[in-house]
């Protein structure tokens, strides 16, 4: 048996709700609980965690929206969030998986477009969030890139045998959690370097919606490559230095 603790929150503080979605999901706010040795998140843990007061917030608050508002119940929360400068953010990474209309399509009607859909995406607007949670505590790059390599080694070993396909899927993964939604590692070695363009399928049992089981076919498109988190800090931290100075 285990607790599940259940927070209500006002609505006026919605806000700061999106906000702590967003640092919560940053290595740095992971590595603060791992080094308080607490073996559960409840409120006094929750209640420890810093807020900052940057004007990364809405930077942050964004994202943390993006990831979290994936079905229409969640649509009066983005609407209570919804700032006008959401449409001027942008990627801090330059690749053809992360369009630009990701945010200047954005409105305060939810959508089923609103939220972050593919891996590449999904995985992008994290690293940007250890970033922007770094800056906002003050925590140096240097300090984010030993947080990452010293303390989450698991997901360092994740990050270097994750391949993407050209649309942003997860097309091969060592982590396990994906499922029957990537290729084992015999299929996957014999397709790894197909030339671009390349469209390979497979077919699943989906399970996971109402109705009852059905077949899915799965596209997944060449070339297929991986992603270097360090690399991409750097690149995130550029950025965001560059569009904010050293901010806090």
């Amino acid at each position: 048996m285990h607790t599940i603790a259940g927070y209500g929150v006002h609505p006026e503080r919605y806000a700061l709700l999106a906000l702590m979605s967003g640092l919560e999901a940053a290595l740095p706010y992971d590595f603060f609980v791992r080094s308080a040795g607490k073996p559960h998140i409840n409120r006094s843990v929750l209640e420890s965690l810093p807020v900052p007061a940057s004007v990364l917030n809405p930077e942050i608050r964004l994202r943390g929206l993006l990831l979290n508002c994936l079905t229409k119940p969640y649509a009066n929360l983005w609407q209570s969030c919804w700032d006008e400068t959401y449409t001027s953010m942008s990627w801090a990474k330059d690749d053809p998986r992360l369009t630009a209309d990701t945010f200047t399509s954005l409105t305060d009607e939810w959508d089923w477009h609103t939220p972050l859909r593919t891996d590449y995406e999904r995985r992008q607007a994290l690293v940007e969030l250890d970033v922007l949670a770094s800056m906002a505590l003050g925590i140096t790059l240097d300090e984010l890139i030993d947080i990452y390599g010293l303390t989450f080694m698991v997901l360092n070993q994740y990050e270097a045998d994750t391949w993407y396909d050209a649309n942003g899927r997860v097309a091969f993964s060592s982590k396990k959690g994906y499922g029957k939604l990537t290729f084992d590692r015999p299929d996957f070695e014999r397709i790894k370097n197909a030339p671009a363009g390349k469209v390979f399928t497979r077919t699943i049992t989906d399970d996971t919606q109402p109705g009852g089981p059905r077949e899915r076919t799965i596209e997944y498109v060449a070339p297929f490559d991986k992603c270097n988190r360090v690399e991409d800090y750097k690149t995130a931290w550029k950025f965001f230095t560059q569009k904010y100075g050293d901010a806090k």
